[in-house]
């Protein structure tokens, strides 16, 4: 068994050492830091033994006294965080944490648990042993998380649920929405939201949450009278306690099967020097004034886009791309 330690200093793989900030450890770009299955690695408070390979190349790994990815509410928690420069592969195996009494924030010892954020939200892992009298926890049941912070928090108010998935399908004329997650604590409700800039969303339905769950749970809503035109939904999912947090966006654009028109403006007249307009296929864009002066031409991709045009004067312009022309006014 490899047993890698890194406490007291600051390593730069394969150039040089350095003492700096004895709480961080980096890699210089292109160095290969891999763990066999069972290696130890551990560096100020954190241990991480894979139960399988595991890559830590070009990853820094920073320690915090507060949290960084702050999702939905953030409950309390022990005032010790780990942050990776960005998520890492498939981490499967043991992590143990070591704190001080001094950033328990109040917490019982006994009820702490890991919490890891995969880039995505917060997941607690149950299965933790907890070490009162040298001040660790420890859970060896984690398995294809990746990694990009982890901390301490108890197990009745846990770091902010994980969304696992939200999908909108067109289904003829109308958008199948389909949620779930992975764990609800103290959930309300959970609010669907539409809207056909991306900007302004107003709720379409409500839905009870399952308050308190431990296993998958899954959702849907069909939205049976879309824009046509742009249509972009999120999920609100509100707590009990006032809190809240907000799923990703999706976005569907419904067309008239008889139109050629692939481009939609946003507010017309458009305001504060800003066009904001809509692509249903990926094009050029190009920008002309009554007469036929050329502004600009821009190849953009599906979806919203937002244009300064603060040179403009003010008056009558036309978009023109591959299949039609949208008239806007300034």
């Amino acid at each position: 068994m490899q047993n890698i330690q890194l406490t007291t200093f600051v390593l730069f793989f394969g150039l040089f050492h350095q003492s700096l900030k004895a709480q961080d450890f980096y890699t210089t770009s292109g160095t290969s830091v891999s763990l066999s299955a069972n290696d130890i690695f551990h560096v100020n408070g954190i241990t991480l033994t894979p139960s399988s390979s595991f890559s830590l190349d070009g990853i820094s790994i920073t320690k915090n006294s507060s949290i960084n990815n702050i999702v939905g509410t953030s409950a309390t928690a022990a005032s010790r965080f780990y942050l990776f420069s960005s998520n890492t592969n498939s981490f499967s195996g043991t992590i143990k944490l070591d704190y001080e009494d001094s950033e328990l924030n109040g917490l019982s010892e006994s009820s702490l648990e890991v919490n890891i954020y995969n880039g995505t939200g917060w997941t607690n892992v149950t299965s933790s042993s907890n070490d009162v009298s040298n001040n660790y926890v420890t859970s060896n049941s984690i398995s294809g998380s990746s990694l990009r912070e982890i901390g301490l928090a108890s197990s009745t108010t846990p770091l902010p649920v994980t969304w696992l998935d939200f999908t909108a399908t067109k289904q003829r004329k109308d958008v199948l929405l389909e949620w779930s997650t992975a764990q609800e604590i103290n959930t309300l409700d959970f609010v669907v939201q539409h809207s056909i800039d991306g900007q302004s969303f107003e709720n379409l339905n409500l839905q009870p949450a399952a308050l308190n769950s431990n296993n998958v749970k899954t959702y849907e809503y069909i939205h049976t009278s879309p824009f046509w035109g742009p249509n972009y939904y999120r999920i609100l999912q509100r707590d009990v306690d006032g809190e809240f947090s907000y799923s990703e966006i999706r976005y569907i654009h419904f067309t008239d099967e008889n139109s050629t028109n692939n481009i939609t403006v946003v507010g017309n007249p458009i305001q504060d020097n800003q066009l904001r307009l809509i692509l249903s296929l990926e094009d050029d864009v190009s920008l002309y004034n009554t007469v036929g002066q050329f502004y600009w031409k821009k190849h953009l991709s599906i979806g919203l886009h937002t244009v300064n045009v603060q040179e403009l004067p003010k008056g009558t312009y036309f978009l023109h791309t591959s299949t039609s022309n949208q008239k806007f006014i300034k």
